[in-house]
C-alpha cells in the first residue's frame, strides 16, 4: 500500500492476493490460542494481571501496555482476547508491508507467490506465533519497530516528500513506541532525530517538522503523564523478567513464580489463568513441535537468533544498497540498532524487533529483486533503472516533452555556433546572409506536440535514445564545397 500516493496501482483497495497474505498468520496462530488458551504468560504477565484486577500500578511494566491489556479485559474478560489482538495486529502489519512492496498493476504472481512462501515459513516458525499469543510488553514494541522502519523505507522511497498521512503515521507510531518499552522514549527521540535530519537535507517544507515533531512529542508527552494520572509507584519487587519460548511454557510455574515473589495468593478469575487444553492430546503435538526448534541447537541459532537475523539484515541492506546505488537505505534500520545497543547495555530482553526487521528486509529484498532484475554476479546492471526512474519522475507528459524539447533546442544551437566559430568573417551582414541561406530553421509546429501527447514514456524514451545517437555522428548535412565558393565571390566584390 502506498502510503503517499492512494491514487497509484497501490493504493487502498484490497485484493486476493492481500486477503491470502493476511489470512495465514491468522489461520496459524489461532491455532496456538486455541492449543494455549488463554494465551502465553511469563512471570511478568502475571503481575500486569495482577495490577489490573488490584488498582495499583508500577512501574516493573510500562503502565501504557498495561493499560492497554486493561482495557483488552474489559471488553472480553480472558487473556485470550490480548493475544487475538496481538495476532490481528501483526496481521495487519504485515499484509501492508507485502502489498506496499508488490506491484499488483503488472503480472506480479511469481512475486506474489514468493512473499506466500515467505509468509508460510513466518508463520510454521513457532517462535513468531508464541510470541504473537504471549501477553509481554516486548511484542507490540517489536510490531512498533518494525512498522517505523518501514515507514522510514516508504519516506527514503518518497524522497522525503512526504504528505501529512505519513507524516502522522510516523508520529503516532514513535510515540505508541515510547510507551511499550522501559526504554522506547530514547529509541523514539533517536529515531525522531534521525528522521528530522534526512527530512532537512529532502523537504524543504517547514510545515512538515512542525507537523511530525509535535505529533509524536505531543503524543511522548501524554503516555508519559499516565505515570502521574495513575500514580504510579517505584517496582521493589525482584522478578525475573523470563521469556516465554526459551524457557518453555507452563502457566502453572509462571503463576506460582510471581505470587510466591508478593507472598499473595491469586484472588480473581483471571490471576487464576491456568491452560485449558494442557491435558489434550493436541495440546502435547503442538507442544511437541515447538520444542523441536527450541531444544535442536541448529534449528534454533537458524531460525530464533536474534543476533544471527542482524547479520542477515545488514547483508541484504549492503546488497540492496548497492542495488539502488544509494545508502540512505541504512537509515531504516537506525530504530533496530539502537535497540540492540541499549538490550546490550541494560540486559533486557527485548530482541525479536530484529527477527521481525530481518523478514522485512527479505520483503524489501525480493521486491527489488523483481523490479530492476536483480543479480548477485552483475550488480552494475541495475543502474538501468536509473534512467527509467528518471523519466517517470515528471509530473505531466507535456513537461517532460518540454524537458527534452529544450535540450535537443540547446544542442543544436550549440552544434550551429561551433560550426561558424571556425570561419573568419570580415562581414556581420555577410555571415547572417549565409546562415538564413544555408542552415534550416527549426519549426516545432502543434502537429509534433500532438503526436507526442499519443507516445506513453517508452515510446518517448526511445525516440529521445535515437536522437541522442545521431546527434554523435558526424554532421554532414551542409556542402562545405558550395559554403567555400560562396565565400570567395564575396571576397572578390569586395576587392
Amino acid at each position: 500500500m502506498n502510503l503517499n500516493s492512494i491514487e497509484s496501482n497501490r493504493g487502498l483497495k484490497l485484493n486476493y492476493r492481500d486477503l491470502a497474505i493476511l489470512t495465514i498468520p491468522i489461520l496459524i496462530f489461532s491455532l496456538y490460542i486455541y492449543i494455549y488458551n488463554p494465551g502465553v504468560l511469563t512471570a511478568s504477565s502475571y503481575s500486569q494481571l495482577h495490577q489490573i484486577v488490584t488498582g495499583q500500578f508500577t512501574n516493573a511494566h510500562p503502565i501504557f501496555h498495561t493499560l492497554f491489556e486493561k482495557a483488552c479485559i474489559k471488553i472480553f474478560k480472558s487473556p485470550i482476547f490480548i493475544g487475538i489482538i496481538q495476532m490481528v495486529i501483526f496481521s495487519l502489519l504485515w499484509m501492508i508491508i507485502c502489498k506496499y512492496h508488490r506491484d499488483d498493476s503488472a503480472d506480479s504472481s511469481n512475486e506474489f507467490f514468493i512473499q506466500f512462501i515467505i509468509t508460510l515459513i513466518i508463520c510454521l516458525i513457532p517462535i513468531n506465533a508464541i510470541y504473537s499469543i504471549t501477553l509481554s510488553s516486548n511484542i507490540l514494541f517489536s510490531y512498533s519497530v518494525m512498522f517505523l522502519c518501514f515507514l522510514i523505507k516508504v519516506m527514503i522511497d518518497e524522497k522525503g516528500q512526504i504528505n501529512n498521512k505519513l507524516i502522522i503515521l510516523i508520529g503516532i507510531n514513535l510515540a505508541i513506541m515510547s510507551g511499550l518499552s522501559t526504554y522506547g522514549i530514547y529509541i523514539s527521540l533517536f529515531s525522531l532525530m534521525a528522521i528530522l535530519y534526512y527530512l532537512f537535507d529532502k523537504s524543504p517544507s517547514e510545515k512538515t517538522y512542525i507537523l511530525l515533531v509535535g505529533i509524536a512529542l505531543v503524543g511522548m508527552l501524554l503516555i508519559g503523564s499516565l505515570n502521574f494520572i495513575y500514580d504510579v509507584d517505584n517496582d521493589t519487587s525482584n522478578i525475573k523478567t523470563n521469556d516465554a519460548f526459551e524457557e518453555g511454557i507452563n502457566l502453572e510455574n509462571a503463576k506460582n513464580q510471581f505470587f510466591s515473589s508478593i507472598n499473595d495468593n491469586p484472588s480473581n478469575d483471571i490471576e487464576n489463568t491456568a491452560s485449558i487444553n494442557i491435558k489434550n492430546s493436541n495440546y502435547h503435538m503442538v507442544d511437541s513441535f515447538v520444542n523441536l526448534f527450541r531444544e535442536n541447537f541448529i534449528i534454533d541459532g537458524l531460525l530464533n537468533n536474534p543476533i544471527l537475523c542482524m547479520i542477515f539484515s545488514v547483508i541484504l541492506l549492503v546488497l540492496i544498497s548497492a542495488a539502488l546505488q544509494s545508502e540512505e537505505i541504512f537509515l531504516m534500520y537506525s530504530p533496530a540498532l539502537l535497540n540492540l545497543i541499549l538490550v546490550v547495555l541494560t540486559g533486557q530482553n527485548n530482541l525479536y524487533s530484529s527477527i521481525l526487521i530481518f523478514y522485512l528486509i527479505a520483503i524489501i529484498f525480493i521486491s527489488i529483486y523483481f523490479k530492476v532484475g536483480f543479480k548477485l554476479s552483475d550488480i552494475s546492471n541495475i543502474t538501468q533503472i536509473t534512467k527509467i526512474k528518471d523519466i517517470k519522475t515528471y509530473e505531466t507528459p507535456q513537461l517532460a516533452k518540454q524537458e527534452k524539447t529544450n535540450q535537443y533546442t540547446t544542442t543544436q544551437t550549440t552544434k550551429q555556433e561551433k560550426t561558424y566559430e571556425t570561419k573568419n568573417y570580415s562581414s556581420l551582414d555577410s555571415e547572417n546572409e549565409i546562415k538564413e541561406k544555408f542552415i534550416p530553421q527549426y519549426d516545432y509546429s502543434n502537429d509534433f506536440y500532438e503526436e507526442l501527447e499519443e507516445l506513453d514514456f517508452e515510446d518517448i524514451d526511445n525516440i529521445l535514445n535515437e536522437t541522442e545517437s545521431t546527434e554523435t555522428k558526424p554532421d554532414n548535412e551542409y556542402d562545405s564545397d558550395l559554403v567555400d565558393q560562396i565565400l570567395k565571390e564575396i571576397e572578390m566584390n569586395k576587392k
